[in-house]
């Protein structure tokens, strides 16, 4: 029976903690399949004995909750009414100061800017699919 994980200290940003051996499953099923469902990382995290704190577990939930419902105010054109800064929910149409709001922008936009990257890492792939497609279809 595997030893209970608690999460260690935290690495780099955007890169979760994780027992090696767990992590090492992970990118080997990954590596093996070129994919890998959140299920199965999460069989993988519990054979390794990751767990969380009960009530840690419940904070995260009840925010995720929160966020959703914040996510969720939207005005008549359907453009979000309710915007995050750090922790706290500001009501865009009520804020009056400038940092809040260029901190928000500057979240949105690197936001946009990843997303933008990924976009086109994907778009990249799609064409040398359909270059392959094409070439087969033609020696066929």
């Amino acid at each position: 029976m595997s030893k209970e994980h608690a999460p260690r200290a935290a690495g780099p940003p955007g890169r979760p903690a994780l027992p090696p051996e767990a992590e090492g499953e992970i990118m080997d099923v990954l590596s093996a399949n070129m994919r890998i469902s959140s299920g199965e990382i999460a069989a993988i995290l519990k054979k390794h004995g990751v767990s969380g704190d009960a009530e840690a577990l419940q904070n995260s939930y009840r925010k995720r909750l929160g966020q959703r419902l914040m996510a969720s105010i939207r005005d008549e054109e359907g453009r979000r009414e309710v915007l995050a800064r750090g922790s706290e929910y500001i009501v865009i149409e009520c804020c009056a100061d400038r940092q809040d709001l260029k901190a928000i922008r500057y979240r949105i936009r690197n936001q946009m800017k990843g997303l933008d990257v990924s976009s086109g890492k994907v778009r990249g792939r799609i064409r040398v699919l359909d270059h392959l497609l094409s070439r087969f279809r033609k020696a066929g």
